[in-house]
């Protein structure tokens, strides 16, 4: 078994205003390390509490580290209350088929 874990603040790039927005890492890992190969069954693989790490002959402990970091990253990180770029000062939106809306039920 290897226990993993790692901590830390990262600052991230807002998808939306693209400001910096700190991500607190937290990364706990308990790896069960298996032979590459190693039959398991339908059981073990279905089993969500356990992660298995084939492992050929060596380990790379930093490949390893970095991809764990980057498996805990948000897809999309962004603030809480954070509007689209331009979203503030761009004023009432107008709905291009308004017009059309008048058109609506009277006869050709």
């Amino acid at each position: 078994m290897l226990h993993l874990v790692v901590s830390g603040k990262l600052p991230l790039a807002c998808q939306r205003c693209l400001e910096a927005v700190p991500f607190d890492l937290d990364v706990d890992s308990l790896l069960e390390l298996i032979p590459e190969g190693a039959e398991l069954s339908q059981d073990e693989l279905e089993d969500d509490s356990r992660d298995f790490l084939p492992v050929v002959r060596e380990l790379d402990v930093l490949e390893l580290v970095e991809d764990e970091i980057l498996l805990s990253l948000p897809v999309a990180p962004r603030h809480e209350k954070c509007g689209l770029p331009g979203a503030a000062n761009a004023g009432e939106r107008i709905n291009p088929f308004a017009k059309l809306a008048g058109l609506k039920g009277k006869p050709n």
